[in-house]
């Protein structure tokens, strides 16, 4: 119980630490969010005025769009930013078109004042606690084979972009977000019996909501993660109908927001407009440069407006986090996990490319990384649904996953406080030295630094420690014991099956992985033989 309170502790102040970083407006395209943001719940006096023109334009605090006035310009620190001027100025671009999906904006308006530091502060912070949660509950419902992949794919995916995101007030982090719980909840809802099921199937609906309502892209990614978790788990049997119901409703859910966002044409018509058709060559080499947005989404590309670059140490450990954890997913695929893990590997391709073919632009244009950040999760989830993943991430592997993971994070956070604190034109280990800008009232750079980064090793280490030991799994025997009070499932009893012609040994039954059953995972279920038909196990027929 003390691990499972310490552990999103941690997650959240390596979240905390993020949204401290980079100051009011960082996140890609903040001038349009934030005015969005202060427009959400409508007219109000004070943050969000209709000029009465009978235009879409809007009146917001002075100072609101002209946050990012560092944008583009790494060497300029965020010192550019006069937080207090009075007054209110006019906006053309507030989504008051209707071009994101409302729900989003809706939220975090909650928080919108005057102090335009504080409320974005406070929205950062409710958007790190809303991930941590969510995940967090996720997490305690699944069944526990179940849990890696969920830890997996969020851990290799975070750093950096992940964690930039999600700690931000960009529409983004409710669309990772979704991705990292809808197909995991809905599959886990599949395997699962009583309140638990329905646990999971709420917790699906939830996030999908969150992402549909933030953005028209993550509608269809939930309704994706819909026939990838019905793939994964569905059944022809009477338990299956909760799934396949929440299946539907979240499909339906995600079409409406979908349907009423104008930025969902961007399939059809593309995301820009006037270019000229591409050329053979071009189509060629979008096909073949597809791959660098996904190393874009581990650091490979720029932060923030796409001007914070990060060392080449960032993008290289955290690629070789993702590929071994793809590798040590696919060891052992069955039919189900084949086609899943296919089609989300092939929609990492598909979809950058008919984006880059409908805009007519190239890779390194419009189309960014942190829209295909979702489907990078999905699919390490997908490659680490294994029913022996603790026992496959013990050891080395952990380890060296956990340290590379560390080692990305604490470099990228220390860039990226340093990019706005004094600018790339200075460079120092402390990236509070010679600060010319820092958040009024906050703990010094380097203190928000250094908690973070020993925040997340700390969380690694902790999971690590919450693995069972090999040690322990290979010498401890298992015997049957009642499901505990209360409990939605019994605990099955193994079935013995007559042995085949010609054997020493009976057959074995592997039981169904279940939460209540006290055996470590990975644990063979072995009837015992007669003993005038065998020798007794462990002399000369080990226990596998």
């Amino acid at each position: 119980m003390l691990l499972a309170a310490i552990i999103p502790l941690l997650a959240f102040v390596s979240l905390g630490a993020w949204a401290f970083s980079s100051p009011v407006g960082s996140s890609p395209d903040d001038d349009f969010h934030l005015a969005a943001v202060w427009c959400g719940l409508g007219e109000r006096d004070g943050l969000c005025e209709n000029p009465d023109d009978g235009s879409q334009d809007r009146l917001v605090p002075a100072s609101l769009p002209t946050a990012p006035c560092y944008a583009f310009n790494p060497e300029q620190s965020g010192e550019c930013w006069v937080p207090d001027e009075s007054g209110l100025i006019t906006v053309t671009r507030a989504n008051i078109d209707g071009l994101y999906p409302p729900l989003f904006y809706a939220t975090m308006s909650i928080f919108a004042s005057e102090d335009i530091q504080a409320s974005v502060m406070a929205m950062r912070l409710f958007n790190a606690a809303l991930a941590v949660g969510l995940l967090t509950a996720v997490f305690f419902v699944l069944p526990r084979w179940t849990r890696p992949a969920l830890i997996v794919s969020v851990a290799a995916t975070s750093v950096p972009l992940g964690a930039f995101v999600l700690a931000s007030t960009n529409p983004s982090a409710w669309a990772v977000l979704s991705a990292a719980v809808v197909w995991i909840a809905l599959y886990g809802a599949t395997q699962t019996a009583g309140r638990r099921r329905y646990a999971l199937a709420g917790l699906a609906l939830f996030g999908a909501l969150l992402g549909a309502g933030a953005r028209a892209d993550a509608a269809v990614y939930a309704c994706f993660a819909v026939v990838l978790a019905l793939i994964l788990g569905a059944r022809l049997h009477r338990d299956a109908l909760i799934p396949a119901v929440t299946g539907g409703i979240i499909v339906l859910v995600s079409a409406v927001f979908y349907l009423n966002a104008a930025q969902g044409g961007a399939v059809v018509t593309g995301m820009t407009e006037g270019n000229p058709p591409l050329t053979g060559g071009q189509l060629l080499s979008n096909l073949l440069e597809i791959p660098s947005l996904w190393i874009g989404a581990v650091g490979g590309w720029h932060l923030g407006w796409l001007d914070t670059r990060l060392p080449a140490t960032v993008p290289i450990l955290v690629m070789v986090v993702v590929a071994g954890a793809l590798f040590v997913g696919i060891r052992r695929l069955d039919l189900r996990r084949l086609v899943a893990l296919l089609l989300v590997l092939a929609s990492l391709w598909v979809v950058p490319f008919v984006l880059l073919y409908q805009s007519r632009v190239v890779v390194g244009t419009i189309i960014q990384p942190r829209y295909l950040l979702p489907l990078l999760v999905i699919a390490i989830g997908v490659a680490s649904l294994r029913r022996d993943a603790e026992s496959s991430w013990n050891g080395g592997r952990l380890g060296l996953a956990a340290a590379a993971l560390t080692v990305a994070f604490t470099v990228s956070l220390q860039f990226n406080i340093q990019r706005y604190t004094t600018g790339t034109d200075e460079s120092s280990l402390d990236p509070g030295a010679n600060a010319e800008w820092w958040w009024n009232g906050a703990p010094s750079p380097a203190f928000v630094w250094v908690l973070g980064s020993l925040a997340f090793a700390g969380m690694l280490a902790l999971f690590a420690l919450a693995l069972p030991r090999p040690e322990r799994e290979a010498s401890t025997a298992w015997t049957a014991e009642p499901a505990p009070e209360g409990s939605d499932r019994a605990v099955a009893e193994p079935v013995a099956q007559p042995a085949e012609e010609g054997s020493d040994l009976a057959r074995t039954v592997p039981l169904a992985d279940d939460d209540l059953d006290p055996r470590p995972h990975g644990v063979a279920d072995v009837v015992p033989q007669p003993a005038s038909a065998a020798e007794p196990a462990g002399k000369d027929h080990p226990v596998a």
